[in-house]
Parts: C-alpha cells; structure tokens; sequence
C-alpha cells in the first residue's frame, strides 16, 4: 500500500498530465503521461500512462522513482522506494 504522501504526487501528476519518467523497482524504465489512477483485475491501484496513442497500467507499489519531464512549480522527482 502506497503511502498517503506518496498518493498525493501521484493525484497532482494525473491532475496536470505531467509527462513523466517512470523507474520500476526492476529497473524498467517508462516514459508516458500521466492521464488517472484506476483499480487492474487483481485489484491492484494502478497509474494509467498514455505513450504514443497506447495507454499502459503501472502498478503503484512497483514505482520506485517517478520524474516529472516538463518544467512545473508542483514536483520535479519523487522517490517511493
């Protein structure tokens, strides 16, 4: 579970479609933007990334790093592991 603090970055990057720079805790790198959080299958909370006209599920608790790409007064770089 993804704490409170951490939860609130994630709201304010899907609130502005921030394009970000994903890290996964596996090393995996993705890039995308920010469109909404929403429940997968397996009930998981996930961030939905729009990239090249393709939407792709992030689950929350797999990001260890999320970047924001764009010049912006919110958030530049957040650290969730």
């Amino acid at each position: 579970m993804l704490k409170c603090d951490l939860h609130d970055y994630v709201e304010i990057v899907c609130l502005y479609h921030y394009p970000l720079c994903l890290t996964l805790a596996s090393g995996e790198v993705l890039h995308g933007t920010a469109l909404d959080t929403r429940y997968n299958d397996a009930r998981q909370e996930c961030l939905l990334l729009e990239h090249a006209g393709a939407e792709q599920w992030v689950v929350l608790d797999d990001i260890a790093q999320l970047e924001v790409t764009a010049p912006n007064p919110h958030l530049q770089q957040v650290r969730f592991k």
